[in-house]
């Protein structure tokens, strides 16, 4: 089913893209997220994603390693 992710090829700093199930892939769907990780453990990523107006959000989101690409 694709190419697994775990959350061992991320580190803090790095740039991701979120991909919704819903995007199948599509990384110009308009749902897809750009962030930068903050920090992991061994199920999640955690993820602060930038704002429409390209500042990053205060919060990291827990992320399924699964669901991001590094652009």
């Amino acid at each position: 089913e694709g190419e697994e992710m775990n959350t061992d090829e991320f580190n803090e700093g790095d740039k991701v893209l979120y991909v919704p199930h819903h995007a199948a892939g599509n990384k110009s769907h308009p749902d897809c997220e750009h962030g930068i990780v903050s920090s992991k453990n061994e199920v999640n990523v955690f993820v602060k994603y930038f704002t429409k107006d390209g500042g990053l959000k205060l919060h990291a989101q827990a992320t399924s390693p699964d669901d991001l690409v590094k652009p």
